[in-house]
């Protein structure tokens, strides 16, 4: 009697679904890591073109009216801006230059300082 030895053993197919199942409990975490780096890279990168937006809308006014106050400091979020819009900026400026403040944006807080988002933005504090 000739016996068919075609295809896999039970035994065979759990082993493979436990590597499978193994590597994406290793894989998981990085690729999570991954995507919380990159929220946090795009948070800051959009602080620093809400920044540059604002010293531009500045420098406009500086030009079109001759009797523009420079403020020394800035809490509005109505500069238009490409990319996330901040939904709270708390920012010190001196000479139409932004140099230090925070910015919410994304749900991640943007340090500013020397006029340029630090890196390492954290999360924001949830609202109740």
């Amino acid at each position: 009697m000739k016996r068919n030895t075609k295809g896999f053993t039970l035994i065979e197919l759990l082993a493979v679904i436990v590597i499978l199942a193994v590597i994406a409990l290793i894989a998981t975490p990085l690729i999570l890591n991954v995507i919380e780096t990159a929220k946090k890279g795009a948070a800051e990168q959009s602080a620093n073109g809400y920044i540059k937006a604002l010293e531009d809308h500045i420098a406009i006014q500086m030009l079109e009216k001759s009797d523009y106050t420079v403020p020394d400091s800035y809490t509005e979020t109505d500069v238009s801006v490409k990319g996330d819009k901040p939904t709270s900026v708390s920012l010190a400026i001196s000479d139409g230059i932004v140099t230090s403040g925070t910015i919410v944006v994304s749900g991640y807080t943007v340090t500013i300082k020397d006029g340029v988002a630090e890196k390492g933005a954290t999360e924001a504090a949830k609202k109740e």
